[in-house]
């Protein structure tokens, strides 16, 4: 148990002085930004919403309710 420990702190410590060869990478390119598009040519690409669904889900709502109701009071067939 104590030579599993022992080692373990001696592989960490090996670990510690590794050269890290992610750190010594340049770092990243300092040109020009990219110029940005004004939004408003973006908005005017993009398509309009569709119509709203919201009356169209209550009436599904609705008959699936009913359904319910209806597969829930019947006799079961024998």
């Amino acid at each position: 148990m104590r030579s599993l420990a022992l080692s373990s702190l001696a592989l960490a410590a090996l670990a510690a002085c590794a050269p890290f060869p992610g750190l010594d990478a340049p770092g990243p390119d300092t040109g020009s930004p990219p110029t940005l598009l004004p939004m408003e040519e973006l908005l005017g690409q993009a398509q309009s919403p569709g119509d709203d669904p919201g009356p169209a889900l209550a009436a599904r709502a609705a008959r699936l309710k009913a359904r319910s109701a209806a597969i829930g009071t019947s006799v079961p067939a024998t």
